[in-house]
């Protein structure tokens, strides 16, 4: 009995001692949280990580972009006429197809500068006669034009910047002229008129022979216009955008002319002028590719403090999941 009740005090008193030296395995070791170290990435990763936060937050940080870009339009312009030959001849409007090339340049998503090549051309529409018997001649220059534009995105509210959104743009045109000469043509009529009249006289039928010469000429000299437009930029997604745009064009110089001479009957003639310096309107859409990105790294780093992205030891990171 005295045995066993001297093996029963002495196992209370050692048990507790060797408690001691068990790891409590309910709360983490210090050492063990500061001792880990994550695996180092490549930059191959770290490359493909960066690209997949700036594709996802990087569009509000952009400073500036380039892009290509293929315009396709209608275009609607008018000849002045200084003289109608007492109504036998007119000018219309004459709508045509155009299309134009460009490079632009965008700051800030706020202000975009564009320049490029248009084929486009400018008419001169002479109308003889009048009703379903009317002849149309229409003639036109050598289709040639470098278009210089600027434009400014306008934001409603607090929209966050975008490469979507209303544009209004001003720009210049320079048409490209060599003096040939276009076209030469008569067109000949005949006219009755009655004589006489009065008691005791007949009326007499009178045949008048009626020609018109002209002569169609480029200008010599570079056409200027100058442009006001209009558009609404839609992102298709990646770096494509979608453009419809509208446009008011002025002519500032003549590109083409029609020099007129009207006679009746081979009698003294009449001069008249038809000029066209490609005044109108232009409506269509636009295709664009953006093939350069510039980004803001000033203020780039304010997407890594998002929630998710903010950089944090290890450490800290561990030690808070485990909290």
């Amino acid at each position: 009995m005295k045995t066993a009740l001297t093996t029963f005090w002495l196992s209370v008193i050692v048990c507790p001692a060797l408690g001691q030296g068990i790891s409590d395995y309910y709360r983490p070791s210090v050492e063990s949280i500061d001792a880990y170290n994550p695996v180092e990435r490549s930059a191959k990763t770290r490359r493909t990580d960066m690209k997949q936060l700036v594709a996802r937050y990087g569009e509000a940080y952009i400073r500036e972009r380039w892009y290509v870009g293929a315009d396709g339009f209608f275009r609607m312009d008018k000849s002045q006429l200084d003289q109608t030959f007492n109504g036998l001849i007119s000018t219309k409007a004459t709508t045509r197809s155009g299309w134009s090339a460009v490079v632009g340049w965008v700051s800030n998503e706020r202000w975009a500068v564009e320049g490029g090549y248009a084929r486009s051309p400018i008419h001169n529409t002479l109308v003889v006669g009048s009703g379903s018997n009317a002849l149309d001649l229409r003639f036109e220059n050598n289709k040639n034009g470098l278009v210089l534009r600027g434009k400014r995105l306008l934001r409603f509210g607090r929209r966050a910047p975008g490469r979507s959104g209303f544009w209004l743009g001003a720009g210049v045109w320079a048409v490209p002229n060599n003096g040939r000469q276009v076209s030469s043509f008569l067109v000949e009529g005949y006219n009755y008129s009655g004589s006489g009249g009065g008691f005791g006289r007949t009326n007499r039928a009178r045949l008048d022979t009626i020609q018109i010469f002209g002569e169609t000429r480029l200008s010599s000299a570079l056409s200027t216009m100058a442009e006001a437009s209009a558009e609404y930029t839609v992102r298709l997604g990646g770096r494509a955008e979608l453009s419809f745009f509208t446009r008011k064009i002025w002519g500032l110089s003549n590109s083409i002319t029609t020099n007129l001479m009207y006679s009746v009957n081979r009698g003294e003639s009449q001069a008249a002028a038809l000029q066209s310096n490609g005044s109108g309107w232009s409506v269509g859409i636009s295709l664009r590719y953006v093939y350069a990105l510039r980004y803001d790294l000033r203020t780039m780093p304010g997407i890594f403090n998002l929630r998710g992205n903010r950089a944090g030891s290890a450490s800290e990171k561990r030690r808070n999941n485990q909290l």
